[in-house]
Formats: C-alpha cells, structure tokens, sequence
C-alpha cells in the first residue's frame, strides 16, 4: 500500500509542477497580452463550421476580424470552442445554444475591440465580447492549481501515516565504539 501511495504522491506532484508551469505561462501572455494598444475592429464574416474530435462529430465557430493600425489594414481569424450538433444526443442539453446566441449577435459588421502586439500588428486578441468558453483562462487554471495541490498535501499526509517504521533488528548487536 506504502508504495502505491508513493506512486501516486509522485504522480500528483508531477501534475501539480506541470498545472504551475503551464499556469504560469498562461498568466503571463494573458498579462502581456493586456498591455497591448487597443483598435476596434468589426466583423467580417462569421459562420458555423464542423469538424471532427476524437471521431465525433462537433460544430465551432470562425470569424473573420478587420481592424486597423497605423493606417493599415488588417485581419485576424477567431475560433470558438467545439460544440455538439443539435441532432447528437449530449448531456447537459443545448450545449450550443450559448454559440448560436453569440453567433446572431454578432452580424457582420459588428463592432469588437481587438489588442495587437505593437512589435507585430498581425499579431492580435479579442479584448471584448469573447465567444463562448472564450476569454482568459487564469482563474481556471488557478482553480486546477489549487485542486493539484490539495490533492498533493492530501496523498503526502497518506504517505506520511501509511509509512512503515524502521527500527533497528537488535539494537544490543550493535558494537560500541
């Protein structure tokens, strides 16, 4: 039992380094991504596209974005998380009425504030009115980070309870001195 829990300390702790790094990452491009200048840009077209993930069918959306910088005309893609097609069975139900909400709200020539990496204006993110699932991921991940960590203490306490005694065969066959 010792060495399982040992087995799965190692592997919670791997995880929770892991759940640091890419929290870490993540936090700061987010971070980065706030101090870029801000252009409006509106919405050129946006339609529903379907895919394949892990051999099921699933829907997602792409938008075309225009925006400007120093005169200068620009474009940026957009995708939407994947979702289930209305005729496949899912669980909770209307997981794409959000997508669909969202996608006839924004007809083209809607208005979206855009921040660009002033080193590379190509380079650009939403700022506002994210779709669906979209928009910062920090809280989440710090929520995941919190759950590894706890998760860590918890087996690390296991191990420490469940951890076998070594004591000494005879401690009168030591020699002295």
């Amino acid at each position: 039992m010792f060495v399982g829990l040992c087995a799965l300390l190692l592997l919670a702790a791997g995880g929770t380094l892991l759940t640091l790094g890419v929290t870490v990452a993540e936090g700061w491009k987010e971070h980065v991504q706030q101090s870029w200048p801000e252009a409006s840009a509106h919405v050129d077209t946006c339609r529903v596209k379907q895919g394949t993930f892990k051999a099921r069918r699933q829907l997602y959306i792409q938008c075309r974005l225009v925006y400007s910088t120093n005169l200068e005309q620009r474009e940026m893609y957009v995708y939407s998380a994947s979702y289930p097609p209305p005729d496949v069975a899912e669980y909770p139900a209307n997981q794409g009425q959000p997508f669909d909400d969202w996608l006839n709200a924004h007809p083209p020539g809607t208005p979206i504030t855009v921040r660009y990496d002033p080193a590379d204006p190509s380079k650009s993110v939403m700022a506002s009115d994210f779709m669906p699932r979209g928009g910062s991921h920090t809280a989440d991940n710090i929520k995941l980070l919190a759950a590894c960590f706890v998760s860590f203490i918890v087996l690390l306490a296991l191990a420490r309870l469940a951890r076998p005694e070594i004591r000494p065969r005879d401690a009168g066959a030591l020699p002295n001195g």
